[in-house]
């Protein structure tokens, strides 16, 4: 009789709102060689027809724009499609906004890859406007259309591939200049784009450069003379000039360096010759720029007007040969003596210029003996033009990082006792405290409720509940038994906080042991413990330890709780 009592109960039907989804978009631009940057592909163009598509949608939520200019869509290798991801990954975006598929990429496979795994992996709505394509709505039928697109591009980018390198092929051999930028010296001539005409203003200057090697100057003595001079480097230059390279973008002085000055030596487009396809990618094949052996150079002479004679040229480049034999001749020759290795890696700078510190070797007059120290690497290239002359000698830093760690590891371990002792002390608060009665009441209400559950599915199996009754009271007693749940969470939160407490403490406790016993700074304890160093001019050492802000976190608790036991 009780099972029919429970089923004609009257009670009221709780209401469900279902919230509409707003989707955190990224508009996705891109702009490759292939396309000629006008009408419906420009980047304007694209970015007009995405931002009126997502502004006319409610459950779009514009977050982002990142736009590829000049980029190939035959793979993802593209800075601002990364950024994009690293942004999914983050969950700042979950949904991706393209004009068309050929947009995505016009690699076939590649392309299907990412609709058909990574877009489901990481919960995320693909949306292509012109192709009417929509991964939260797609049907089979819109899968096959997807995938024809692809397909027709990946054929579209073979065929861009083969056309381009035949045409560059051809130019280069009959002496047209392809590069992007003229060779330091000359300058592009403005009736013919791939013409060479020498630049009155740098040319000089690199006859300076070659007769300063003709004299046995080093290539470190014409880098040091050009930067004292306050002659503009290369790079440098095409910035005056409002040229912007992958090499200049950083608001920062370009100076001279020694592979500026190798490179000028060694080209024989100072004596009227071009020699291209110094290096070679394959667009469609997917295979990033790579340096070419000197056997596929292309070479085409007498194409323009020469800064050099070949006489002066071909003297630098016996003197460059000599100097790399005896470089040769000297490998090895200290072998016998000890080397170190820099056991820091990237993770030690320059705090005047940020660069990575060098560790050099210096070996005594004697040759008996050798001296570690760490350099700053660009005063040792650029002398005071660069930055100042910060160094130190490795031992001296080993032993610095090596007692300040140790001492981190003294503290942290006090600390370890300090908050056992707290812990110790808060769990008799929490025994004394009411709320453990009121603990084991709520959890004899959560087995009743429970119970109940159990109880009313026995009479739906039984038929002396409908579907529609079951469901109903299903709803009213869960209800009840989420409520008793909030109830227990926030009575047990101080404990739960406390056992956490001491599962955070272990991160560090564990790293401790590990290296407690240690009697010197080792690679594998220097990876561990350690996330930057910086050093100054003055010899100061800024070090900042990987786990710090756990360690800050672990005060802040021992002074919470000291509070509250107090």
């Amino acid at each position: 009789m009780a099972r029919v009592s429970r089923k004609k109960q009257n009670l009221p039907t709780p209401a469900v709102d279902t919230p509409i989804r707003r989707w955190k978009t990224a508009l996705y631009v891109r702009l490759s060689v292939e396309d000629n940057g006008k009408g419906s592909d420009s980047i304007e163009n694209q970015t007009t027809l995405l931002e009126d598509y997502v502004t006319s949608r409610s459950y779009l939520e514009k977050t982002a724009l990142f736009v590829d200019n000049g980029y190939t869509g035959t793979d993802f290798l593209r800075p601002e499609f990364n950024r994009m991801m690293e942004a999914v990954k983050m969950g700042i975006v979950d949904c991706i906004v393209v004009k068309d598929l050929s947009r995505l990429g016009r690699n076939y496979i590649e392309t299907s890859q990412f609709i058909e795994k990574v877009c489901p992996f990481f919960d995320l709505r693909f949306i292509s406007v012109n192709d009417s394509f929509d991964t939260a709505t797609v049907t089979s039928e819109g899968h096959l259309s997807a995938s024809l697109s692809n397909i027709v591009n990946d054929f579209y980018a073979k065929d861009i591939s083969r056309k381009v390198t035949t045409a560059l092929q051809a130019k280069m051999e009959r002496g047209d200049y392809i590069g992007n930028y003229a060779p330091y010296g000359y300058r592009k001539d403005p009736e013919n784009k791939n013409h060479l005409l020498i630049d009155p203003e740098t040319a000089p200057i690199v006859v300076q450069i070659f007769q300063w090697r003709a004299e046995g100057v080093s290539y470190m003595g014409i880098n040091k003379k050009l930067n004292d001079a306050g002659i503009l480097s290369p790079s440098q230059l095409k910035r005056e000039r409002g040229v912007e390279t992958n090499f200049n973008k950083k608001d920062r002085v370009i100076l001279w360096n020694k592979h500026m000055i190798t490179e000028i030596l060694q080209n024989i487009v100072y004596i009227g010759h071009l020699a291209q396809k110094k290096g070679s990618q394959c667009l469609y094949g997917g295979i990033p720029y790579h340096i070419t052996s000197e056997d596929e150079w292309i070479i085409a002479k007498n194409t323009h007007e020469p800064l050099l004679s070949e006489e002066l040229f071909e003297k630098v480049q016996e003197i460059n040969r000599a100097a790399v034999e005896r470089t040769r001749a000297n490998s090895g020759k200290y072998d016998h003596l000890p080397k170190a290795k820099n056991i820091y890696g990237k993770k030690f700078v320059c705090a005047e210029c940020g660069a990575i510190m060098k560790l050099q070797r210096s070996i005594s007059t004697k040759k008996d003996k050798v001296y570690f120290t760490f350099k700053c690497p660009t005063y040792a290239e650029h002398g005071t033009r660069g930055c100042s002359d910060v160094k130190i000698r490795k031992q001296d830093l080993d032993d610095a990082v090596f007692s300040f760690i140790k001492s981190q590891m003294e503290v942290f371990l006090d600390m370890e006792k300090t908050l056992h002792s707290l812990l110790a002390m808060k769990k008799v608060m929490i025994k004394q405290d009411n709320t453990v009665q009121e603990i084991r009441t709520l959890r004899q209400k959560l087995a009743q409720k429970q119970s109940l559950l159990s109880g009313m599915y026995v009479d739906l199996k039984e038929g002396l509940l409908s579907d529609a009754e079951y469901s109903h009271h299903k709803e009213i007693v869960m209800e009840d038994i989420r409520a008793i749940e909030r109830n227990l969470s926030e009575l047990e939160a101080p404990k739960n906080q406390t056992e956490e407490q001491i599962t955070g403490e272990m991160k560090w406790k564990q790293m401790i042991r590990r290296f407690h016993d240690a009697t010197e700074i080792s690679e594998e304890m220097a990876d561990a413990f350690i996330e930057t160093m910086k050093i100054h001019e003055d010899g100061t050492l800024e070090i900042k330890l990987s786990y710090m802000d756990e360690f800050a976190a672990l005060t802040k608790t021992c002074e919470k709780i000291r509070k509250e036991v107090a």
